[in-house]
């Protein structure tokens, strides 16, 4: 299988470094992974990719499957790229990003990006970046963020810098979301962990500390994420209101909160998004998200396992493998032979209908099987 082709994104998994693309050429999806992208995106999470044209060879894997290579992610004015910072002057304050996507460099002023750490040097690293032309003709880049936490951690000033032995008695100290610690000791969660840091914190941590070795016993202060109180939280998925990217926090609307969600991340979140995650209610009742990802979206075909089935009340749910929110169906959707059994256990395939909350549910035509 040879040649060049044309098709959109339909999913990335950045933590995993693989993803699938559809194809007016091809039937059925198209496998990719994260050596497939051009090496200036190779760090972009799912929100920037999931969407985006790009142009592909077409190979095959080791599985026999069709799989996309040589990927180029295709870009118009406007649009947020993936590129490489090639030169950066701290003292002029100015440099450039080079993207696969574009022709020429594209100027950044330092201003475009969050406070750094003094002296850091961002030759080599990896950023996306909306991109407008100029009168002149030159490009011109804004709203630069990192393609993941990562870097952004590694790079920002009071980002979360320095694993290392120590960690001290101060908490992380300068954290940006209402940390009234004493810094950081000498870099990192060893013993004492975040010491008195936390007091602050909007989201419900009262702060006496890690206990030892950060996330092990004693908690998140008093309770909490320690192996005494420990709060895994529960799947669920819902559609992004609002991010803001100069922050890097957003709100979800979510079906099982009460109230919007909060979020934090590094990754570009457009309104309308659809993520599933893990919902978890802090202490001072507020719900928040993590560990996003991207959600089962509207019109997508799966293929799950009958997780529960109440038979009394006439429906069920679907897990989906890697997604940590099930997909609610209704009885009539399973052939009437099967309707007064056990479905549990069953594999069904099924389309999916997304509510205005998030909310999946299996349209009719599903099969079980």
């Amino acid at each position: 299988m040879a040649g060049r082709y044309s098709g959109v994104v339909k999913s990335w998994n950045g933590s995993k470094g693989y993803g699938f693309l559809s194809s007016p050429q091809i039937t059925g999806d198209v496998m990719f992974l994260r050596s497939h992208l051009p090496a200036d995106a190779k760090e972009v999470r799912g929100k920037f990719l999931e969407g985006k044209t790009v142009n592909f060879d077409l190979t095959t894997g080791p599985d026999g499957r069709a799989q996309g290579a040589n990927m180029q992610i295709t870009a118009a004015e406007g649009d947020f790229v993936a590129g490489e910072v090639k030169s950066y002057s701290e003292r002029h304050g100015y440099g450039f990003i080079m993207s696969s996507s574009l022709k020429g460099e594209v100027r950044f002023n330092r201003t475009d990006l969050d406070a750094l750490l003094p002296g850091v040097d961002l030759k080599g690293e990896l950023v996306i970046c909306k991109v407008l032309l100029m009168p002149d003709g030159k490009l011109r880049a804004e709203k630069i963020m990192f393609q993941s936490s990562k870097i952004a951690n590694r790079l920002k000033a009071g980002g979360m810098m320095g694993f290392g032995k120590g960690g001290g008695k101060g908490g992380f100290g300068q954290m940006d979301y209402g940390m009234d610690g004493n810094g950081f000791g000498k870099g990192g969660f060893g013993k004492g962990g975040f010491g008195q840091g936390y007091g602050m914190m909007d989201y419900g941590m009262d702060g006496n500390g890690f206990g030892k070795g950060g996330f092990g016993k004693g908690g998140f202060g008093k309770g909490g994420f320690g192996d005494d109180g420990r709060d895994q939280g529960q799947g669920a998925q819902g559609i992004v209101i609002a991010y803001n990217s100069g922050k890097g926090y957003g709100f979800l609307k979510c079906g099982k909160a009460d109230s919007d969600v909060y979020f934090k991340s590094q990754d570009a979140y457009q309104e309308g998004t659809i993520v599933s995650f893990m919902l978890k209610i802090n202490k001072d009742g507020k719900p928040s998200a993590i560990n996003l990802q991207p959600g089962i979206s509207s019109g997508q075909t799966y293929t799950g396992t009958v997780k529960t089935f109440l038979d009394t009340k006439g429906y069920g749910f679907i897990s989906v493998p890697g997604q940590p929110s099930d997909v609610y169906f209704n009885k009539d959707l399973a052939p009437a032979a099967l309707q007064n059994g056990s479905l549990v256990g069953k594999s069904v395939r099924f389309t999916v209908q997304v509510s205005a909350d998030g909310k999946a549910r299996a349209e009719q035509g599903a099969q079980f099987y």
